[in-house]
């Protein structure tokens, strides 16, 4: 996690995992995340399961973020 001035806080990289995407309300708060568990995902996709169905089943999400008024990728905005 870090942040900036100009673009505030950004979640990269948290407990659960790699940050996809940061759930943002109408201040512009952040209430949520959407992860992947990289190791879990890995595991999968050793034991042969498709990458696709890997990434799927490895992704979650955390606090609101289906709440969310919009979504932003914390490495490009």
């Amino acid at each position: 996690m870090y942040g900036t001035n100009a673009k505030g806080p950004r979640y990269l990289e948290m407990a659960e995992g790699y940050v996809t995407e940061i759930a943002l309300d109408k201040n512009d708060e952040i209430i949520g995340y959407k992860f992947v568990n990289l190791g879990k995902m890995m595991a999968s996709i050793k034991k042969g399961a498709d990458a696709n169905q890997a990434l799927q089943d490895a992704s979650g999400t955390y606090g609101r973020f289906a709440e969310a008024v919009k979504t932003i990728d914390p490495r490009h905005e």
